[in-house]
């Protein structure tokens, strides 16, 4: 009987430090700023917009801003769906959804016509 609960134990304790791992892992790619390492990444958990399969990609960090163009690999992605899943409204001829937190700003603008998709974030020092 000992050694069962011991051994649950273990596991629970195991089960809590990969809980924790990946959540300071999360942490980390939230947090970074640059365009180097984990830039889809932080711009998905920053917007909530999902960055699909593109052909380029161009990025800018600098000053707490980051600009990040990307297009589209209209032969692997839906646009129309795209557009849906992610909820960007029309205007003007293009796709827009932008937010102000506590911790970031976003406008992401995306040309249907083009699948270009632009991503203007700029970060905030709480």
């Amino acid at each position: 009987m000992k050694k069962l609960l011991l051994g649950i134990a273990l596991i629970g304790l195991l089960m809590l430090i990969l809980y924790g791992s990946l959540q300071g892992f999360g942490r980390y790619i939230y947090n970074s700023q640059s365009c180097e390492r984990f830039n889809i990444d932080n711009i998905e958990l920053r917007t909530g917009i999902n960055i699909p399969d593109v052909t380029s990609t161009e990025c800018t960090c600098e000053n707490n801003k980051k600009i990040s163009k990307f297009t589209i690999d209209t032969d692997k992605v839906d646009l129309d769906y795209y557009i849906s899943k992610n909820k960007l409204t029309l205007v003007n001829e293009l796709y827009i959804k932008e937010n102000d937190t506590k911790n970031s700003t976003y406008k992401v603008t995306f040309n249907k016509n083009t699948a270009e998709l632009i991503v203007d974030l700029i970060y905030k020092n709480n």
